[in-house]
């Protein structure tokens, strides 16, 4: 369903405002604003219980302090017509003390509506639709689409043989499929798929304080997955994540590139990132891989609690602390009872809502 089709379809007036954001920026010396509308449907929406509208690259000043400065609104009136190529809306919200009206042209709207807020941490791994989901995809495993065959050497004796596919066409990939073959000495011990092309394989084991070998891999963008080497036991764990309006089962959640295992405390340090956002670290536990904690506390927030002027941070070593480095060159360090206390208040918060 188009955008504003969906708008039209679904009752958005008369409904609890939880949160709004704007944000200004100039591009090419014309100013600009964001305005990002976060809410409630009545209790008669059953399936989907909350919205988010986005209405971005308005080519106007907002009263930013009146809104920010609003009781209890609600959401009264909300139209948006298409004129050209930009947009049009008028909005009316209702608060405790005033009733608000605003009409603005920009270039680019989003409306979605979300079953939850938040982060999910369920592993939708073995779900009917995750395999649903990879079904879609398994098509593309044949001649026509096959890319490149590679071997990637492992310590130990062990190899991971990689095959890639693909299907794109001019403007677009439709999917991606590839199988993995773990071997030892020649022989292929583990076998897995992934419907992800993005990430690339690494190439050492986590030597583990309990004395086992593992060996991380992926078999989708989001998540992570252990064998170990010792016993070939498998554990693959991908988060729902925060919710999505594209109809996986998943949505998005941090995409980890590189992963730094610490034998003296068990916490493991994940490189990666959000779609678009800085390089950061997420920090967890890793006491048992096969079964760990998935709540993991971001190495940035903790540094940058207000987002300042930094970009991206890096993982520079373990040595009674997290060390990282900054993109400016600076390397920050970060105390062992820091992380672990930030996991704690990450397991702490209410999840889904």
């Amino acid at each position: 369903m188009k955008k504003i089709e969906l708008l039209n379809a679904h009752k958005f007036t008369d409904t609890i405002i939880t949160k709004i954001d704007i944000d200004e920026f100039e591009d090419k010396g014309v100013k600009y604003c964001t305005m990002i509308i976060n809410g409630d449907f009545n209790s008669d929406e059953k399936e989907y219980r909350h919205y988010r509208l986005d209405f971005m690259r308005i080519r106007k000043q907002l009263p930013i302090d009146e809104i920010n400065t609003l009781i209890d609104p609600v959401l009264k009136k909300v139209t948006v017509t298409k004129v050209d190529k930009d947009y049009k809306t008028e909005l009316e919200i209702s608060a405790k003390d005033k009733i608000l009206h605003l009409d603005f042209v920009y270039g680019i709207f989003e409306v979605a509506r979300k079953h939850y807020n938040g982060f999910d941490y369920t592993n939708i791994y073995g779900t009917e639709e995750y395999e649903n989901w990879v079904q879609k995809f398994m098509y593309a495993e044949s001649e026509e689409f096959f890319q490149e065959e590679d071997v990637v050497s492992l310590p130990d004796g062990y190899e991971l043989c990689v095959k890639e596919y693909m299907h794109s066409s001019e403007y677009a990939i439709h999917a991606y499929f590839n199988r993995y073959e773990l071997r030892k000495d020649g022989k292929c011990v583990y076998e897995y798929i992934s419907e992800d092309g993005h990430h690339r394989p690494y190439n050492n084991f986590i030597y583990h304080s309990n004395g086992h070998r593992y060996y991380p891999f992926h078999i989708s963008l989001y998540g992570i997955s252990y064998i170990d080497v010792d016993t070939l036991e498998i554990f693959n764990y991908i988060p729902r994540g925060y919710d999505n309006s594209y109809g996986a089962p998943n949505g998005e959640s941090f995409i980890i590139t590189n992963v730094h295992y610490d034998p003296c405390t068990d916490l493991i340090a994940y490189e990666g990132c959000y779609w678009a956002g800085p390089g950061d670290i997420m920090a967890g536990v890793l006491t048992d891989p096969m079964n760990f904690d998935p709540h993991l506390c971001s190495i940035y927030e903790i540094l940058y609690p207000e987002y300042e002027e930094i970009d991206d941070i890096s993982f520079e070593k373990w040595d009674n602390g997290l060390y990282v480095k900054t993109d400016n060159g600076t390397t920050e360090m970060i105390s062992i009872d820091t992380i672990k206390n930030e996991i704690v208040v990450q397991c702490s918060k209410k999840e889904r809502k």
